[in-house]
Formats: structure tokens, C-alpha cells, sequence
């Protein structure tokens, strides 16, 4: 274990140099990410956008693969869920930094949910959780930064397992698609950007399209 943490490609903060060691270990996520998770986070204080407040309301959110910035805990806190956990093997020092650095900034014009940042990659995390408990969100967790498609459909199994019956996968800018569960897609622009177009996708189960099945035809342009 030292020699890996002494291995200059292993430790360095450019997630280029560390994509191919991180793959080897069969550990994905060497990127930092944030920017699809960014998008995401300002969409929801638009008129359509609003939808994300019903569905993460009193959830317990998990973004896989959170990366450096704090807009996973800052959609959460928003939206009202109950709690947030940021899955991040590799930036979980610097993940937790920004979270406490947007508390500290915070307007108080949202109340403080609990929060805690995991240093695990996404299938170990998963495998520890129990059944139907989770709304997850992915953002940027593209195939080139797994470690190969059976990592991924393993952890597609788990995010079925794990999710409450009445959530939602959210899914933006990911390779993650569970083949079981039916799909919402959602387009939008980038507030901070709009020639960029953004894509959501959500995955969930009969209980779910039941519950928000109508609120979400009613978000389509």
C-alpha cells in the first residue's frame, strides 16, 4: 500500500494522470467532476427545474462519484432532503472542504441537512447499504473513467437494490443505466451557458412513475 501512495501518477491532483492507475485497481472516478452536478444544482431554481424539489424532498440523496465540489450538498440542502452523502474515493479531503466552506458562505436561506463524505468508490459504498433506502444521483460518470462494463453493471444491480421504491436514479452527463427501471429524459440549458445543452435522464420503478408521473409530463417543453 505505501508503494501505491508513493506512485507520483496515483497521487497526483490531475485526474488524467491518475485515470489509467485508478482504473488498474478496478476503482473508477479519478476525475474531480462537479460542473454537470453545477448545471443541475442552478437548473432547479428555474420554473421547470423546480421538479427536482419534489423529488429529493425528505429523500436521502447519494451522488456517486461527487468529486471536488460541493453542488451535490447544495442541490440537496435546496430541495429539502433529509440527508447527503458524497461517494468519493479519491477528492473525499477536498469534497469535505467545500461543503464546510459553503456552510460557512451559506445565506441561511436554506436550513443545514446532515451530511457525510465517503471515501469509498461507488460499489463498495453500495454493497453496504441495505434495500430500497436511497434517491442517488450521478453526474459525469461516464465509461471512460470505470474501470470496464462488468464494474458497471454491477453497480447499476446495486443502484436498483438500493433505491427507495418511490425514487428516482437521477442520472446527468452518466454511462449508469439500469436496464430495468423506465426512463424519463429531461433536456435543458446550462444557466451559466445557454448554447450548452444539459441532459437528465431519470430511472425508476412503477412506484415512482405512479407517484410523479403527471408532474413530469408537466415539465416537458
Amino acid at each position: 500500500m505505501s508503494g501505491e501512495k508513493a506512485n507520483p501518477l496515483f497521487e497526483s491532483r490531475d485526474w488524467r494522470d491518475r485515470l489509467s492507475r485508478s482504473r488498474d485497481l478496478g476503482n473508477g472516478f479519478a476525475a474531480p467532476g462537479g460542473e454537470f452536478t453545477r448545471a443541475l444544482y442552478e437548473w432547479s431554481f428555474t420554473p421547470r427545474g423546480k421538479i427536482l424539489h419534489s423529488l429529493l424532498k425528505n429523500r436521502r440523496l447519494v451522488e456517486l462519484g461527487a468529486g471536488m465540489m460541493s453542488y451535490g450538498y447544495a442541490l440537496a440542502q435546496s430541495c429539502g432532503a433529509r440527508n447527503f452523502v458524497a461517494v468519493e474515493p479519491f477528492y473525499a479531503d477536498i469534497q469535505r472542504a467545500s461543503i464546510q466552506s459553503h456552510l460557512t458562505k451559506s445565506d441561511n436561506m436554506h436550513p443545514k441537512i446532515p451530511f457525510k463524505v465517503i471515501k469509498l468508490g461507488m460499489l463498495e459504498y453500495l454493497e453496504q447499504e441495505p434495500d430500497n433506502l436511497l434517491c442517488i444521483l450521478a453526474c459525469g460518470i461516464e465509461d471512460c473513467i470505470l474501470p470496464g462494463p462488468d464494474y458497471r453493471r454491477k453497480v447499476e444491480a446495486e443502484i436498483v437494490r438500493t433505491m427507495d421504491d418511490d425514487s428516482f436514479f437521477l442520472s446527468s452527463h452518466s454511462d449508469l443505466y439500469p436496464r430495468e427501471l423506465k426512463v424519463f429524459e429531461q433536456l435543458f440549458f446550462r444557466q451559466s451557458n445557454q448554447n450548452v445543452t444539459e441532459r437528465l435522464r431519470l430511472h425508476g420503478g412503477k412506484k415512482a412513475f405512479d407517484k410523479y408521473g403527471d408532474l413530469l409530463a408537466s415539465t416537458l417543453p
